[in-house]
């Protein structure tokens, strides 16, 4: 396995981050909160950004002390090599919330694409995923300059909302700032905890970082100010021109709020939206593409499922993906799919602030380029924090999404045992050695 090229500085790291975070996430779901969270939404994106923050920081300690492509799967492999199961379930549960992502961020996209035609939502969400999947599996994929126009397009739609809507509208309302549900502003918190997600891609870049001990930490740090202080815009300016009821009615409530203000706004929106909730869903298709063949690659999925085509795309796993997707496609509801993103997202970042804690004491001559602070000897206290912040906001979803996620690891659990016993001794062990002994 090649080394790849260091060659992210600060500056790079960050963008990438802010992109991958203010991407289709607040196209999507900031609906579905303000229907949970009424005016209390702002709050609830302080209370999300604390409860990813926390988080973040243990990505930092274990992305810069193990910089590596695996990032979660490698950490909770370090943590417990001698079990499978923490490890292979780690690894099931990204691919199960990052396609449960990619659902709703296409459910969203038909969405916004019915602003100018009027098609049924799960024709065009099929539609779009045939695409992208095809065009993923010929090996045709973004250079980084089409990655900065996207990302770009979804940051000029945002700021012209917040530009145009603050303008017309003046400050945010006083009656904002008195909270009427704590109830409803966690139940919105663990929903826009979604749109925070995407901050963990950044330690998977952890390989190709320069002065990964430096630089990945800041571009953390940055990442998740700059990305708040958008939402906290955003929050101010949709409460300010749009009833939160209204807004979580509808599949595209940004292009909504923004009918209030003026007649080309909501069009600029729209197509600003279809670059982000398109560019979202390509990313997702290969990055959890290449995360399943790479589990499939030490054994710890079928052998089948690393094969690729001419142009080297792991096309066997990019059409699980597709077809994964296509699965949550027929939920058809965002509020139910970027549930289980989410709780896939916070059951991932327990397992990481546990495996921080275990190596912590398992290794606590490891030279930590950023360390967590505060600790009471070698127990840290902030991942403790990120743990409990964590299960507090596990335990806010709909029973539909506990639901999948049972079966999701009852079918992990089974496809791990039979995996034990089959493919196991068919690995390749320079593969596993490379992988593991960074």
């Amino acid at each position: 396995m090649a080394e790849l090229k260091k060659s992210l500085g600060t500056l790079r790291l960050t963008f990438y981050g802010v992109g991958t975070i203010v991407g289709a996430g607040i196209y999507t779901v900031i609906g579905a909160a303000a229907g949970q969270a009424g005016t209390d939404l702002w709050l609830s994106f302080i209370f999300a950004a604390i409860a990813a923050s926390v988080s973040a920081m243990s990505y930092a300690e274990l992305s810069s002390t193990y910089p590596n492509a695996g990032a979660e799967f490698i950490f909770v492999r370090k943590a417990f090599p001698k079990i499978d199961i923490p490890s292979f379930l780690t690894g099931w549960t990204i691919a199960f919330h990052s396609s449960a992502t990619i659902a709703a961020v296409l459910l969203a996209f038909s969405g916004y694409f019915n602003t100018f035609f009027n098609m049924p939502s799960l024709l065009i969400s099929y539609g779009i995923l045939l695409v992208l999947s095809l065009i993923s599996i010929t090996g045709i994929t973004k250079s980084s300059t089409a990655n900065i126009i996207m990302v770009s397009i979804q940051l000029l739609g945002l700021l012209l909302l917040i530009v145009f809507g603050l303008l017309e509208t003046g400050p945010p309302k006083a009656e904002f700032f008195k909270v009427e549900s704590i109830s409803g502003t966690l139940a919105a918190t663990a929903t826009l905890f979604f749109i925070y997600t995407g901050f963990e891609h950044m330690a998977a870049l952890g390989s190709e970082v320069k002065n990964p001990g430096k630089t990945i930490p800041r571009a953390f740090l940055m990442t998740m100010v700059i990305t708040t202080i958008i939402y906290l815009f955003i929050a101010f300016t949709v409460l300010n021109i749009a009833d939160p009821s209204a807004l979580a009615n509808v599949d595209s409530p940004l292009s909504l709020a923004a009918s209030n203000l003026n007649s080309w706004l909501p069009l600029v929106l729209a197509i600003a939206a279809l670059f982000a909730t398109a560019n979202a869903a390509f990313s997702g298709i290969i990055s959890i593409s290449r995360l399943l063949f790479g589990m499939a690659s030490v054994g710890e999925l079928p052998k089948f499922m690393t094969k690729t085509n001419a142009q080297k795309v792991p096309w066997v796993t990019t059409i699980v993906v597709m077809a994964a997707v296509a699965g949550f496609l027929l939920l058809g509801d965002i509020k139910i799919v970027a549930g289980m993103s989410s709780l896939g997202a916070l059951l991932v970042f327990v397992s990481v602030n546990v495996a921080l804690i275990v190596l912590r004491f398992k290794a606590p001559e490891q030279e930590r380029p950023f360390k967590v602070p505060l600790a009471i000897g070698r127990v840290p206290i902030l991942p403790i924090l990120a743990i409990l912040i964590s299960l507090s906001l596990i335990i806010q979803f709909n029973w539909q999404v506990y639901a999948a996620f049972v079966g999701a690891v009852i079918v992990g659990i089974v496809l791990d045992y039979f995996l034990d016993k089959k493919s196991k001794d068919e690995i390749d062990p320079e593969k596993e050695k490379e992988l593991f002994n960074h």
